[in-house]
């Protein structure tokens, strides 16, 4: 005889099951059972279990989005972008009749002044940077990294936010705040130069280092081939996917640097405002690659 399957019995004198046998959002089925002595068939409560749902691509894409929305740092990298894709368009469309040219360059300046707002946190992020060392990324083998991030990195950023925060104040309440906003301005600069720099010191320390690690770790794969410890290899192989992700950043934040050179120097001089060395096209065209390869930096981390 076969094995009879109906669903579960709703009437108690039917069966000897007791509801709530089994969580009740549990797919359930019930199963007749002819290996007892008695030859009789006895049901028995079979769970099915519920299949995963895989995520859809909107569902990755809005995770995405919330984590990369939901930190000061990576938000302020995405109103980076839209500000100078605002200004690029804007440039694109001056010597078009019309509105567009000068509308689009308003958004611009008060997306640019809206940064200024987010810098406010950067002080005491920065102070905490210079207190703990946590600028540095994790620990490293070159003891030279992390004094570069302590003493230059979180040092400079300590004397640049209060200069920033100055020079706003001094631009958006003139009456309240007299001081020459420009000139404040430009001395930030210096220390935002001085941290740029070192940025790209530190990177091209972190490269090296990422980059000697990764040679080991391969040669050692390489060596464990035939290695039955497949545990071990995995092991092995997630932490080269780390370390080779790692190295991507690094050689990222190079460019970034590398990108941030002139504008530096730009802003640094003390008639930037006036007489600057840069065209408005080199310049912001220099900072929208930098603000899309900050952005895909940010991404490729997530």
């Amino acid at each position: 005889m076969s094995n009879l399957r109906h669903r579960k019995p709703t009437n108690s004198a039917s069966s000897s099951a007791i509801e709530g046998d089994c969580p009740p959002d549990s797919p359930q089925s019930w199963e007749k059972n002819f290996d007892n002595s008695s030859g009789q068939g006895e049901n028995y409560p079979v769970t099915h279990p519920i299949p995963i749902a895989v995520p859809s691509k909107l569902d990755k894409f809005l995770e995405t989005w919330a984590s990369f929305s939901g930190k000061l740092f990576t938000a302020d990298q995405g109103l980076k972008v839209l500000q100078y894709s605002t200004w690029a368009v804007c440039y694109a469309a001056r010597s078009k009749r019309g509105n567009l040219s000068p509308s689009l360059r308003k958004l611009y300046s008060e997306l640019s002044m809206s940064r200024y707002v987010f810098r406010m946190y950067g002080f005491f992020q920065s102070l905490e940077g210079f207190r703990s060392g946590s600028w540095a990324g994790g620990t490293w083998d070159n003891p030279l990294i992390s004094k570069i991030a302590k003493y230059l990195l979180a040092g400079s950023m300590i004397f640049y936010y209060p200069l920033d925060h100055l020079a706003y104040a001094g631009w958006q309440m003139p009456q309240l705040v007299r001081v020459n906003a420009n000139k404040v301005s430009q001395i930030s600069c210096l220390f935002w130069s001085i941290y740029t720099v070192s940025d790209f010191w530190i990177s091209c320390l972190k490269w090296q280092e990422l980059k000697k690690k990764l040679g080991s770790l391969e040669s050692i794969l390489t060596g464990m081939k035939n290695n039955i410890n497949e545990e071990a290899v995995t092991d092995l192989v997630r932490e080269e996917e780390n370390l080779i992700k790692k190295l991507r950043h690094a050689k990222l934040q190079v460019v970034r640097c590398l990108l941030f050179v002139l504008p530096c120097i730009n802003w640094s001089l003390p008639n930037w405002a006036t007489d600057p060395m840069l065209s408005e096209l080199h310049l912001n065209g220099l900072c929208l690659a930098e603000a899309y390869a900050s952005v895909y930096q940010s991404l490729c981390s997530m």
